[in-house]
Parts: C-alpha cells; structure tokens; sequence
C-alpha cells in the first residue's frame, strides 16, 4: 500500500471517528473517540496528496486546484516543492461536507456550502505562507477581519515564544557542556 493510500484510508477512519464523537453524548467517550483519531492521524502527517484529498472530497482536481487558488484551502509545501493539501483543514472540510451529504442528503454544492458554515467558526484556518510579497500580504490584510488578524497574531506571539524557549535551552545546553 502505497503512502497515498494510507493516508487516504487514516483520513477516512478519522472522519468516521470524529463524526461518531459529535454524535456521543458522553464525554468520557467522546474523549476517548478523540484520541483514538489523533491516534490515527499520527498516520496522515501534515499534508495529504492532492488527488487523494479531492476523491475524498467527491470532487475533481481541478475544483480542488480552484479551492486552493481562492485561498480557501491551505496547502503544504512537502520537500521537492510539491504541495499538498493541509491534513488539519481537509480533515475539517470532509466532516462538514460528509455531515451535509448524509444528514442533509445533500449532493450538489456541499463543499461550498461546507465552506461558508465553517468559514462561521474560523476553519479551515490559514496558514502563514512565508516569501509573500508586500502587496500580497496588504491584500490578504485588507480581506480579513478584525478577529482573524487577532488570531493571527496570537499564532505569530505563541510561534516567537516558542522558538525563544527553543533557542534559551539550546544556550543552556552549550554553556553546561563547555
């Protein structure tokens, strides 16, 4: 089985699973569901192949290649270049598009749909691309929203904090040894 397979199959369980932990009542359980698909998604990595991520989604390449283009669909940079599709937002995406088409028996327009009603909560979540251009960042600046820029910028103070802790134990540990 190749890696595409596997991640296409981890993907499908963990959908399963999440949907399952939406409709469990009991916490315990659900939280219990929940490890079970961090368990699985251990399997997926960041990135799922672009192919794969658009039979998941029941739609063609090139609707996924558009999707990505809008923005609305982050993707990974994988090593070599190739990108593909952001496992965290496919994973948030294929929930909601299989929720309508089961529950709501939808069968045309669920992913835009999808789109919109998790666009409410925040998801699929953009992702910093570095190496943008000044006039692309002002662009993306000008189309968000207050709350977004927020959120951004948490995620940029938690990322600088991080790496400062990083570089403070790395100090640590060449002073100890010499």
């Amino acid at each position: 089985m190749s890696r595409a397979e596997r991640v296409e199959r981890a993907v499908e369980i963990a959908t399963a699973i999440r949907l399952a932990a939406a409709a469990v009542e009991d916490r315990q359980a659900a939280g219990r569901l929940g490890r079970a698909e961090r368990l699985v998604l251990r399997d997926v990595g960041p990135s799922v192949p672009k192919r794969r991520a658009a039979a998941l989604l029941g739609i063609s390449v090139t609707a996924l290649q558009r999707w990505i283009a809008t923005g609305r669909l982050p993707v990974v940079r994988r090593p070599g270049g190739r990108e593909e599709v952001d496992a965290a937002a496919l994973l948030d995406l294929l929930e909601e598009v299989r929720r309508l088409r089961e529950d709501e028996g939808m069968t045309r327009g669920a992913v835009a749909r999808a789109f919109r009603t998790l666009a409410v909560r925040g998801l699929p979540r953009r992702k910093l691309r570095p190496n943008e251009s000044p006039q692309a960042l002002r662009g993306s600046y000008l189309l968000s929203t207050p709350g977004e820029r927020l959120r951004e910028a948490a995620e940029l103070s938690y990322a600088a904090t991080a790496l400062l802790r990083h570089g403070a134990r790395r100090r640590a540990r060449e002073t100890d040894a010499a």
